[in-house]
C-alpha cells in the first residue's frame, strides 16, 4: 500500500512538472500575456500544478481496487481530480473564471491529457500482460 502510494505520488509530481512546463511553452509561443505572471510567480504555480498532479494520480489510485465498477472508478477519479484541479486553480489564478470558454478549454485539456496518460497506461499494461503471457507459454511448453 505504502509502494503503491509513493508511486502514484511520483507520478503526480512528474506529470505536474511536464504539464507546467508544456504550459510555459504554449504561452511563450502563443504570446500569451499571462507568461510574465507566470515567471513572476514561478514557484506559486509550479506548486499548483504539482498539486493538481498528484490530486489526480492519487485519486487514481482507485484503479488498483477490482471491487468497483470501471465506470465508477472513472468517475470517482475525474471527480476528485477535477476538483482540486477548479479548487487550486482557481485560488492560484490558472484558471480565470472571466471566461467560460476558458473554463471549457482547460476541462478539455485536461481530459484529453488524462486519456492520453490512461491510454499510456493501458498499452503498456498490455504489453506487460504479453510478455508475462509469453513465458507462461514457454515455461509451460518445456514442461510436455
Amino acid at each position: 500500500m505504502i509502494k503503491s502510494i509513493i508511486k502514484h505520488l511520483l507520478y503526480g509530481v512528474t506529470g505536474g512538472c511536464t504539464l507546467f512546463v508544456m504550459s510555459i511553452i504554449f504561452w511563450d509561443l502563443t504570446g500569451d500575456v499571462r507568461l510574465q505572471e507566470f515567471i513572476d510567480n514561478f514557484t506559486i504555480y509550479a506548486l499548483a500544478y504539482i498539486a493538481i498532479g498528484v490530486g489526480f494520480s492519487i485519486s487514481g489510485m482507485v484503479y488498483d481496487t477490482d471491487r468497483l465498477a470501471l465506470w465508477l472508478k472513472i468517475s470517482i477519479n475525474m471527480f476528485v481530480g477535477f476538483g482540486i484541479f477548479l479548487l487550486v486553480g482557481s485560488n492560484v489564478g490558472i484558471i480565470s473564471f472571466e471566461s467560460p470558454a476558458r473554463i471549457v478549454l482547460y476541462v478539455v485539456v485536461a481530459v484529453i491529457i488524462l486519456i492520453v496518460a490512461c491510454s499510456t497506461d493501458y498499452l503498456l499494461s498490455k504489453r506487460e500482460a504479453k510478455a508475462i503471457n509469453k513465458k507462461l507459454e514457454e515455461g509451460y511448453s518445456d514442461v510436455k
